[in-house]
């Protein structure tokens, strides 16, 4: 079995991303990893003896995490002009519009990679794609053009209004799921810093409620307690 997931050089967080979610797996079941570059692409290329079905599933579910999340972003930030937002408030609406579609466009992104040996992102997102971008440029569409603070956690509570997506952990400033493996998709939008990164891993996340282990930094826990009302615990 070979399994390579590649891109743009200019893009190598998305590889970064996969490198990390795969590793652990492909150490587990004794598989070969490597990098590569040239030509301007990076690739992660796993291979093994055998067929690994859990290490094929992981691999695709990256590749889609850096559709619907990666070139979402790069998408929405590149083209969304409002008023009235901070950059930090700015950079949680995005996340937000990002969130709230994302299990449907990763699943619809997944199909497009399945059964493939090499999963190429860019060339996946440029021809496989249907009508994806028009659907965000409808979201970018239905953004007001002057969005009050108010009206930014308005949207963000009825996200996270509560459907039991499960529960994260949020320590150190770091986000873990509810078996405290770290939840990474907040890498694919670009540099933050620490707090910020955090609300927006959390907002990705898609969680109904919040462990706190110590208390936050100030920013996360305005986000939380404006968000979470009720379903945050503070230990």
């Amino acid at each position: 079995m070979e399994i390579a997931v590649t891109e743009k050089e200019e893009n190598a967080r998305h590889i970064a991303y996969a490198a990390a979610r795969l590793a652990p797996a492909v150490r587990a079941a004794g598989a070969k990893s490597s990098l590569t570059l040239g030509g301007g692409r990076i690739g992660y290329t796993v291979k093994a003896e055998i067929s690994l079905p859990r290490i094929r599933a992981l691999a695709e579910e990256a590749a889609a995490d850096c559709i619907a999340v990666g070139y979402k972003y790069a998408f929405i930030s590149r083209s969304l002009s409002v008023a009235g937002l901070s950059r930090a408030g700015r950079e949680i609406l995005i996340a937000a519009l990002i969130a709230a579609d994302l299990p449907e466009e990763r699943r619809y992104a997944a199909k497009r990679f399945a059964g493939c040996s090499v999963m190429t992102l860019d060339g996946v997102f440029a021809f496989r794609l249907g009508g994806l971008g028009e659907k965000w440029e409808r979201v970018i569409g239905s953004v007001p053009s002057f969005f009050t603070e108010e009206k930014l956690f308005t949207f963000l509570r009825y996200l996270f209004r509560g459907e039991g997506r499960g529960k994260v952990i949020l320590c150190g400033g770091e986000v873990y799921d509810g078996q405290f493996r770290k939840l990474r998709r907040a890498t694919l939008i670009g540099e933050g810093d620490g707090e910020l990164s955090g609300v927006r891993e959390i907002i990705l996340s898609g969680a109904s409620e919040v462990e706190c282990v110590g208390m936050p930094p100030p920013l996360q826990e305005e986000f939380l307690r404006r968000c979470f009302a009720g379903r945050v615990l503070f230990a």
